[in-house]
């Protein structure tokens, strides 16, 4: 999974900032975990990257590619970022494991990935805790 950066990224409505002046970079190959208060930008952000929201200004950058950058006038539809997502709801499939859930996706990529079982399974772990579930 290539690296994303975000460079001065900033999402309003009006005169409200639901991101502002974000500068992020994920490393190849890693996964992260956004943590912060409702409306703090989480799910705005995150939905920035996958093209679903288009922020006011900044760059975002997956790989080589920038898929929008509000100087030069590029915006990348979602359909072609080649970026996965799972919804907030975690139990997408209420009948699969938190594992198998979370794990979904990655599992249709035809690229070859880094080894993920110990981060998914830690991953499961804190959200089945969250979620005070049996799965």
């Amino acid at each position: 999974m290539p690296e994303i950066k975000l460079t001065n990224i900033t999402k309003r409505w009006g005169k409200f900032y639901a991101v502002d002046n974000l500068n992020l970079h994920i490393e190849n190959n890693s996964f992260i975990t956004i943590l912060g208060p409702s409306g703090c930008g989480k799910t705005t952000t995150l939905r920035m990257i996958a093209g679903l929201e288009t922020p006011t200004s900044g760059q975002i950058k997956i790989g080589d590619q920038i898929v929008y950058d509000s100087d030069q006038g590029i915006n990348i539809p979602p359909n072609k970022r080649k970026v996965g997502f799972l919804f907030q709801n975690y139990a997408l499939w209420p009948n699969m494991t938190v594992y198998d859930n979370i794990s979904f996706g990655l599992k249709n990529i035809k690229e070859e990935l880094p080894v993920i079982d110990i981060e998914l399974k830690t991953t499961s772990d804190v959200i089945r805790s969250l979620q005070n579930t049996n799965k």
